[in-house]
């Protein structure tokens, strides 16, 4: 039997405003699929991006970080020998306007805190923690953000040697089991926490150990250490650290103002 005809006919050639709608959806697929590529670049580099480490807050978990790494307390007088042998730097991480006043001579400033910022952030917790700390007779302060940075800046691969008004001890003892906080101990864990540097030690004492030994200074007036003054207890955590570096280790020989 003879099979039906069917006619199919042939397809229209595309009109101009067909073909240009048609490019136009073939650049908007394109562009849309870099796009897509460049966001999974920029997750890709994120992920892969080192977040700053931040460890324990707490002295106690600081301290035996500390104890595990081997940290090494050195006195001001061999101190002063490895700065001169350019092998290490004196780093002073108290506030800046401390150091302006007087710093041991060749030491740099790195705080490890700066004045409380009351103009960003969560304004209104700051304005409780300015109060607080008012009230206990210290400057209101906040960690320094730019620590990190600024400390592998100033170091150029050498080690660090950190130093504060007290120092604080890694001895262990009766009334202080995990030795005693003090800024230039929590510069040292950052320092070594963060990998900022492979070589660090402590400097013994602090600055008055540094002016017991009769080291120069160097500043806008002459060193006086503030022997005694010691804020109140407070429950917020910052504040707890900063008392407790504040008491320096008086010893019988030391000299009196």
């Amino acid at each position: 039997t003879d099979r039906p005809f069917i006619f199919v006919p042939s397809p229209s050639p595309p009109t101009p405003h067909a073909m240009a709608m048609s490019q136009r959806s073939t650049m908007r697929r394109a562009a849309s699929g870099v796009a897509a590529s460049r966001r999974c670049a920029v997750t890709v580099r994120a992920a892969a991006a080192k977040p700053r480490m931040q460890g324990p807050s707490k002295w106690a978990g600081q301290w035996s970080f500390l104890k595990q790494n081997n940290l090494k307390s050195v006195d001001p007088m061999a101190a002063s020998k490895e700065m001169s042998s350019g092998r290490y730097v004196l780093v002073d991480v108290r506030p800046k306007a401390a150091y302006e006043k007087a710093h041991a001579e060749g030491s740099v400033n790195v705080p490890l805190y700066q004045s409380l910022d009351m103009t960003s952030g969560a304004i209104p917790l700051k304005a409780l923690k300015f109060i607080m700390y008012a009230a206990n007779g210290v400057s209101p302060i906040e960690p320094n953000p730019t620590f990190s940075e600024d400390l592998k800046t100033v170091l150029g691969g050498k080690g660090a040697i950190f130093t504060c008004e007290a120092g604080g001890t890694m001895k262990e003892s009766v009334n202080f089991p995990q030795g005693k906080a003090s800024r230039s101990l929590q510069a040292c864990f950052r320092a070594l926490y963060e990998e900022l540097t492979t070589q660090v030690l402590h400097l013994d004492r602090g600055l008055y150990g540094w002016y017991q030994c009769d080291l120069p200074f160097e500043g806008q007036q002459d060193y006086v250490p503030d022997v005694g003054r010691t804020p109140s207890a407070a429950a917020e955590p910052m504040l707890q650290q900063v008392r407790q570096s504040t008491g320096y280790e008086i010893r019988p020989d030391d000299k009196r103002g």
